[in-house]
């Protein structure tokens, strides 16, 4: 029989972890050095191994620092954009106008001449109401002279127009949306808490601090 303690002192090098090193577990507890990552305060001098490899990174001062607390978070590897601590993203997140892609809203009227609803993206513009009045082609009109000498035939012609102005007026255009942030988390399976080896093997109070002396092969 060897006890769990005895025998990682026999392990090699790279067989043990090293203060700093991360796993996931369904242990909820501090466990063979293993700490469970909650975001609590840590002497310096009592876990000095692991003070000396993450320092205040996640918060504390002093003679306290802090380990890191991902609940609810996917962790993620560091570059010189995101630096060790770097904490972004949201759960939930409403859409600005400069995210959103470019549209068009329909109008609820129809300009003149048309038979559905126009699309734009102002709420005004300046339009002709229709060119000129007259006859079709300005073909020539027959006109009628009064006071004439008796038998006399006098008749005359002639074309017009009326010029219809321009004009410029407002459309309503339709709101859309809600307006409500939408859901931002990746699909993500929780299985588990997240734990910083301490570099200090008989941490730890679950199920045991050193070991139940089982048979290690």
């Amino acid at each position: 029989m060897t006890s769990v303690a005895r025998r990682y002192a026999s392990f090699t090098a790279h067989e043990k972890p090293v203060a700093g090193d991360t796993k996931t577990s369904f242990v909820n507890a501090d466990h063979l050095g293993w700490l469970n990552c909650n975001g609590r305060g840590l002497d310096t001098t009592t876990y000095n191994l692991l003070f000396q490899v993450i320092g205040y990174t996640f918060g504390g001062s002093g003679t306290t620092f802090n380990l890191p607390n991902p609940g609810g978070k996917v962790t993620g590897s560091v570059n010189p954009t995101y630096p060790p601590g770097t904490d972004i993203g949201e759960y939930t997140h409403v859409l600005t106008i400069a995210e959103m892609p470019a549209h068009n809203h329909s109008s609820l009227v129809a300009p003149p001449g048309a038979n559905t609803a126009a699309t734009g993206t102002t709420s005004s513009y300046t339009h002709n109401h229709g060119g000129s009045t007259g006859e079709a082609g300005n073909a020539p009109e027959s006109e009628s002279v009064n006071n004439v000498l008796p038998g006399a035939q006098v008749s005359g012609s002639g074309t017009h127009s009326h010029t219809i102005a321009s004009d410029t007026h407002s459309h309503t255009i339709n709101s859309n949306g809600g307006d409500t942030a939408h859901n931002n988390i990746q699909p993500t399976l929780f299985i588990g808490n997240t734990f910083i080896y301490s570099g200090i093997p008989t941490n730890g109070a679950w199920p045991f601090t050193v070991g139940l002396n089982p048979v290690l092969i």
